[in-house]
């Protein structure tokens, strides 16, 4: 029989609950969630991210890390364990597999975000709901902006905070506007009892409100 030892968690608040973050992409997502647990995490709620320094992203290796946090560790009834991926490139099959895996066990959650977790920043700053036929086209296929360039959302996100990268950005122009953000991917999630988002949209206000435990 495996023997797992217990995770520890904040100095102090043994009952705390433990939120467990795997991510698909190896610095956007982490650098907010890193920034959500120091500034946002309520006092009773540890987050701990997972970091990697391979590239395998798929969402079954993002799975498969969770997984394997959870073999290693004690995990408590009310503990939850985050599997955040993006719908863009992965196929309806493949996603299907890791939802469906994350469906047999209470405490594993799946956090997509269709087209990519970019939205769920931009969320922060405005309702991507009052864009435009023409931008809302342009968001769904997130196509690069130029033959080397970056994705229509990731230019957005550069003209919204005046500088953007995958491994560089500033939270502090987001995180004051979690709640609105929460809002507005509510609003998008029309049908919440789906696996993922079918049209544009984002589990990420899921996970930001157990973080916040609200």
């Amino acid at each position: 029989m495996r023997i797992r030892k217990d995770f520890t968690r904040l100095e102090g608040v043994k009952s705390a609950r433990l939120v467990v973050i795997a991510a698909e992409g190896r610095d956007t997502e982490n650098i907010y969630f890193e920034a959500m647990k120091t500034k946002l995490s309520a006092e009773n709620v540890h987050v701990e991210v997972l970091h990697r320094c391979d590239n395998e992203s798929s969402p079954n290796n993002v799975y498969k890390q969770i997984r394997g946090f959870m073999e290693l560790y004690n995990i408590e009834q009310d503990d939850e364990l985050w599997v955040v991926v993006d719908h863009d490139k992965w196929t309806d099959k493949m996603l299907s597999s890791v939802a469906q895996h994350c469906s047999q066990n209470n405490n594993q959650k799946f956090c997509l975000s269709n087209p990519c977790f970019e939205l769920w920043l931009i969320l922060h700053l405005e309702d991507v709901s009052e864009y435009s036929k023409e931008d809302l086209e342009k968001l769904t296929a997130n196509k690069k902006t130029s033959k080397y360039g970056n994705t229509w959302l990731k230019t957005r996100m550069t003209k919204l905070l005046g500088h953007y990268k995958e491994s560089d950005y500033d939270t502090s122009k987001l995180l004051p506007h979690v709640n609105e953000a929460i809002v507005r991917a509510e609003k998008l999630d029309v049908n919440p009892a789906d696996r993922w988002p079918q049209g544009i949209g984002t589990r990420a206000y899921l996970l930001a409100k157990s973080i916040m435990n609200i």
